[in-house]
């Protein structure tokens, strides 16, 4: 099994697939590489290809008419994006850049008919575009607050449900953010998420911890979002 047949084969759509079904889903695949800061893809070239993340990170997001950038989701190692759009034919309202240098594996349109043949693979997709809808109505959730301080919270604790890693201090964000990134995530500016930061480390509700977002106990984050 070679080096990208044995990464496929750890990403969650493929991962019931056994290995003599890997080795032809494999050859399916070229691989890129993106420097940092380059785009992927612009809103206007999706339906073309999935792509794969074999090494890296990538942000999703889309510029608002006041000519800022919001992001929409980050997606890491064994992360793949641009499958809804080779499903329905459809753009996606967004931009893909390498947020730090990155390797892609990507497949075409035509390939990707291939692979929804096959029962296992169609299964793991269903769960996924399942799962995205959800993501999609929590960020429209923590946008729908009318502070920053109610967006940072909501941020957070939606980062804790989808990136966290449960440790012997609290729940670690499994990212690495910068303030600038959470503010992007959240819709306010970079100034105001460095405030907010600190205002909840200072109430003890968070802590960093070699650059990760540490949350001892992320109901705590909702709390005073419940009375709004």
């Amino acid at each position: 099994m070679n080096e990208n047949t044995e990464f496929l084969s750890r990403v969650a759509i493929f991962e019931d697939l056994a290995e003599a079904e890997m080795e032809t889903v494999a050859p399916l695949f070229k691989e890129r590489t993106y420097k940092r800061n380059e785009v992927i893809f612009l809103e206007e070239d999706t339906g073309k290809y999935m792509y794969v993340i074999k090494k890296g990170r990538v942000k999703v997001s889309r510029a608002l008419p006041n000519g800022k950038e919001a992001i929409l989701t980050f997606h890491e190692v064994g992360e793949y994006f641009g499958e809804m759009s080779l499903i329905d034919g459809g753009t996606t309202p967004a931009n893909v850049t390498a947020v730090v240098p990155t390797t892609i594996l990507v497949i075409t349109l035509h390939d990707f008919a291939v692979l929804l043949k096959n029962p296992a693979v169609n299964a793991m997709f269903l769960k996924m575009l399942c799962k995205r809808c959800r993501d999609a109505w929590a960020q429209i959730a923590v946008l729908a607050f009318h502070h920053a301080d109610a967006r940072v919270r909501g941020a957070l604790y939606h980062l804790c449900q989808n990136r966290g890693i449960q440790t012997d201090h609290g729940m670690r964000i499994n990212l690495h953010l910068t303030h600038r990134e959470l503010a992007e995530l959240a819709g306010i500016s970079r100034e105001t998420a460095t405030r907010v930061l600190g205002q909840l480390q200072s109430e003890k509700v968070l802590s960093v911890e070699k650059g990760f977002f540490l949350i001892p106990d992320p109901e705590k984050l909702m709390e005073p979002l419940l009375f709004e």
